[in-house]
């Protein structure tokens, strides 16, 4: 009977370390997309072969929160806010709520939200066009 004991708890140890390490590296790590094309209005894109005038970087954490940094003429911005996400027949749709570096806000409303979309194609693009802003287009990392 002693034996069967000890097959028993030590089959119940490693079930129990199994199950807490897979619980562990099974957790999401979060996103980062960079910015790979910028159009404005009738101009042809700026894409990965020519030098865009800006970087950009987005994080999205698991937490539903999210930091961009800009880098332009050596200067960085960072911004950050929670988001949120709604899958729809186009894609997934980030909504993100600004809560530092409003400036660096791209929206038609000029307020402290912007919107994303994920395409099919995998790729982040902004809805900032759709008011005669640029159009921004990021790849995952």
């Amino acid at each position: 009977m002693n034996s069967l004991n000890y097959i028993a708890v030590v089959t119940m140890l490693f079930m129990v370390f199994a199950c807490a390490e897979k619980n562990a590296t099974s957790k999401p790590q979060g996103e980062t997309w960079q910015l790979i094309e910028m159009t404005s209005g009738m101009v042809s894109p700026s894409s990965e072969e020519e030098e865009l005038p800006m970087s950009q970087t987005y994080v999205f954490t698991p937490e539903m929160k999210f930091t961009k940094n800009q880098t332009k003429d050596a200067f960085t911005i960072e911004a950050s806010g929670t988001y949120t996400t709604k899958k729809t027949s186009e894609g997934v749709f980030y909504t993100l709520k600004y809560t530092e570096g409003l400036q660096i806000v791209g929206s038609c409303s000029g307020n402290d939200s912007e919107e994303l979309l994920v395409r099919k194609d995998g790729k982040l693009q902004n809805s900032w066009m759709m008011c005669d802003g640029p159009l921004l287009v990021y790849e995952k990392q």
